[in-house]
């Protein structure tokens, strides 16, 4: 099943209509406080302040969907290993909840590698299938996988093809809000097809809705890419 059309056209309608919007809109602080000062401020913090933090942050958004897969050093490449495959080939939503995707057990304890798609060539297709109950799992997720022709591109192949990108997902603390002045190194990174921007606000099901209320809904990430 090819889903090429259905999946890019909302990234590019994001980026078309939405991207250069959001960061028009990225506020500007005239004048960053020493990063000595700030920890000591950090220090004090109560808890709501950090959401004012993320509320006035300068960084601009990377407006993508956010996927991820399985990865353990230990197996052994082999395509028609299914226990290689569900890590070198098939990937899925980053939310997707692990029982839907009937994998045994021990998959739990593999590093998540989150990613995110930067660019989409013509010739190549993505395709999803749901998946059955196994492994006492009641299965009915999407697994994803990315083909040329009849043939599965490994997530590797991606990689070194520039398709996708890995990145890391900081989890604010008081030792690091200092990254919320870091614009170059930086992003929030949101789901342009749950999240939306008009009018100079983001909406949320709906409902307006502030940066501080959607990463606490984790519908909002700080990310760095890798």
């Amino acid at each position: 099943m090819n889903l090429f059309k259905k999946f890019f056209a909302k990234e590019k309608q994001v980026e078309n209509k939405e991207e250069d919007q959001i960061l028009e809109q990225t506020p500007i602080v005239e004048e960053e406080k020493p990063v000595e000062e700030v920890k000591s401020e950090e220090k004090q913090f109560e808890p709501n302040k950090i959401d004012w933090l993320i509320n006035d942050s300068i960084l601009t958004f990377l407006p993508r969907e956010l996927f991820m897969h399985y990865w353990d050093s230990n197996t052994e490449k082999n395509l028609q290993d299914p226990s290689w495959q569900n890590q070198g080939i098939y990937f899925w939503d980053y939310n997707e909840p692990f029982e839907r995707k009937s994998l045994p057990d021990f998959f739990e304890n593999f590093e998540k590698k989150p990613f995110v798609f930067n660019k989409f060539p013509d010739y190549i297709s993505l395709m999803s299938a749901k998946v059955i109950p196994w492994f006492g799992m009641p299965g009915g997720g999407d697994k994803l996988s990315l083909r040329y022709e009849d043939s599965s591109i490994t997530l590797e192949e991606a990689h070194k093809l520039d398709i996708i990108n890995y990145i890391e997902i900081i989890e604010l603390n008081y030792e690091n809000l200092s990254v919320l002045n870091d614009r170059d190194n930086y992003h929030f990174l949101i789901n342009p097809n749950e999240v939306k921007f008009e009018n100079q606000l983001f909406y949320l099901n709906g409902e307006s809705i502030s940066l501080a209320e959607l990463y606490q809904k984790k519908k909002l990430f700080v990310i760095s890419l890798k």
